[in-house]
């Protein structure tokens, strides 16, 4: 049994929830036939488990499942037709409990204990870095910046989202021209292969063959490209969640919490959790949540690494460790690039961040530029 955990808004709640059951199971919310006999009902029918203000959970049978159907077909039957009936207002999938449906996940394949030994960052937090300018690099150019951010110090190297594989700078001449900086550095490198269907599988298999040690995916590649990512390439998969207000705000939606759950679910073994500060600051409250769905012990998959990022900088590392603890990864593109001192200092200025007392030039310079925040 799959139980879903809805908040919904209609002037009917009872009619409402009734619809998603029924609707989203064996029929038509409203009109009943022949052929949906007793034993069918009972077999296949979802049902209401509780109604509490607009709070409904619904029981989905585990056995409308099948065992290759995979997380898209689950969520078109969790987020489905039904959510577009006019007695249905709004629709928020808060929770999903999974039941057995869970060992049909496998999770990430590496995840934050093997990502550590990978980097050598064993007892720390990690520091991540992006490729900036977005696009406009050449393969050479793109291969300085990253050797750089290594030099400094990262510990992850990912390329911004919207570097897809234009003439100018290919997949196939930028990743051996990184890997090829990055020689002698434990630092992991992430390209980004978005792209549609079999294409981005293609993409991670290239990737890795041309020496790239992670692969960096948009959402808009869909939640089963990570699962058959997973499933085909053996390499790290960072989860990049550009656009998910989309799906995670507005009257039907799904609580960004669940989703967490999901990219774990779907192995990914990174994924941007959102920013406490900088320009993106959101509630520490649901920062948490979303790290309890990511690394708690609500299923026994390995744990996924959570990026801090969005306006991150050298003057609140401490103090997003002390609300946060040492197991996520503070990620950042503008206020390494742009240091005073250029792209290395703004790399070491991160990591100097992690433990000295007294500010080195590089983290003093820093702090003069973005401030300290404690």
């Amino acid at each position: 049994m799959l139980k879903a955990i809805y908040e919904l808004k209609s002037p009917d709640i009872e009619k409402a929830a009734h619809a998603i059951a029924v609707g989203q199971s064996v029929g038509n919310p409203y009109v009943r036939n022949s052929r949906e006999t007793k034993a069918l009902v009972k077999k296949h029918a979802a049902t209401v488990e509780s109604i509490e203000g607009g709070k409904v959970t619904v029981r989905f049978p585990a056995v409308n499942f099948g065992p290759r159907d995979g997380i898209s077909f689950m969520m078109s039957v969790l987020m489905g037709g039904q959510m577009d009936i006019d007695l249905i207002e709004g629709c928020k999938l808060l929770d999903v409990e999974f039941g057995p449906l869970l060992r049909r996940f496998s999770g990430p394949r590496f995840g934050l204990e093997q990502i550590r030994q990978m980097t050598g960052a064993v007892d720390r937090p990690l520091i991540g870095g992006i490729v900036k300018p977005k696009i406009g690099l050449t393969p050479d150019g793109l291969a300085e910046v990253c050797r750089e951010m290594a030099e400094g110090g990262v510990d992850f190297i990912k390329e911004d989202e919207i570097l897809g594989d234009p003439s100018w700078c290919p997949l196939r001449k930028r990743v051996p021209a990184v890997a090829e900086a990055l020689k002698g550095f434990r630092t992991v490198y992430a390209p980004c292969i978005t792209a549609d269907g079999d294409e981005v599988v293609r993409r991670a298999r290239l990737a890795k063959s041309l020496g790239a040690t992670a692969v960096h995916v948009n959402l808009w590649s869909g939640l089963g490209s990570y699962a058959r990512i997973r499933e085909k390439v053996e390499i790290p998969i960072f989860f990049q969640k550009s656009g998910d207000k989309v799906f995670t705000t507005g009257h039907h939606s799904l609580q960004f919490s669940l989703l967490c759950k999901l990219i774990r679910l779907i192995g990914c073994d990174f994924t941007h959790v959102g920013m406490w500060g900088g320009y993106m600051s959101e509630p520490e409250v649901e920062l948490r949540e979303r790290l309890y769905a990511l690394q708690g012990p609500w299923c026994e998959l390995p744990r996924v690494v959570p990026s801090f990022s969005c306006g991150a900088h050298p003057g609140m590392v401490q103090a997003l460790v002390k609300r946060f603890g040492n197991d996520i990864m503070v990620t950042s593109g503008g206020a390494i690039h742009g240091h005073p001192l250029g792209t290395r200092a703004g790399a070491m200025a991160f990591r100097q961040a992690l433990s000295a007392s007294t500010p080195p030039p590089e983290l003093a310079a820093a702090i003069e530029e973005w401030g300290l925040v404690r």
